[in-house]
């Protein structure tokens, strides 16, 4: 079709070809959706996006790849995003919380891809991360003793580092807010600065 010339092309094939497959994924998206988990769909995902563009460079004008990963990205990501990271028991709190490195690193770079996702992944770290140190530095048992307190803030801090070096490539939007994040949280609790020098004054006796 190509050699007959680029209007033939887009009319008889590229335009068709992008509405029958905008149609079909936001059919086959619904269903994923309807019976999978998050990380589940996310491979799903994943595997069309690799499976089309394999076609695309096989079969079809190289020019058509933007206009097809668009469709899929769209359909596939983007009007099911707000859905996946909410998702109950698998979405990206439970994620964060189990440090499913692997599918966090798959969400991240299916969701950059689209407008809003990384937007997305900040706010719903950003709020998972707060509450989780609100309750924390809120936690009558562990302000009882400070050196339990701060190694309790050592251990969520590394735990974020190595989620955002192992799944979210160090990328500097995240690494700035988990930094707003453990910056509010520690501040709620007026005696933290008190309890981070005790524990520095008994790691120095100690030698570390």
């Amino acid at each position: 079709l190509w050699e007959l010339g680029t209007p033939v092309y887009l009319e008889d094939f590229e335009i068709p070809f992008l509405q029958a497959s905008q149609e079909f994924y936001q059919a086959e998206a619904l269903f994923y959706i309807s019976f999978n988990s998050c990380p589940d769909y996310l491979r799903k995902a994943e595997e069309r996006l690799k499976e089309e563009m394999n076609r695309v460079n096989h079969y079809m004008d190289l020019r058509t790849e933007p206009e097809i990963r668009k469709v899929l990205e769209t359909e596939l990501i983007e009007r099911n995003m707000k859905t996946l990271v909410e998702m109950e028991n698998s979405g990206l709190v439970s994620m964060l919380r189990d440090e499913k490195t692997e599918d966090l690193a798959r969400m991240y770079s299916l969701f950059r891809q689209v407008p809003g996702g990384l937007d997305l992944i900040r706010q719903t770290l950003y709020d998972f991360l707060l509450q989780s140190g609100l309750e924390l530095v809120n936690d009558e048992e562990r302000t009882k003793d400070p050196s339990n307190f701060v190694q309790s803030l050592m251990d969520l801090r590394a735990k974020y580092d190595r989620l955002l070096h192992d799944a979210l490539r160090n990328d500097r939007d995240l690494l700035k807010t988990i930094n707003r994040a453990f910056e509010n949280f520690v501040n709620q609790n007026v005696r933290a600065p008190e309890f981070l020098s005790l524990f520095l004054d008994d790691g120095l006796r100690r030698g570390f």
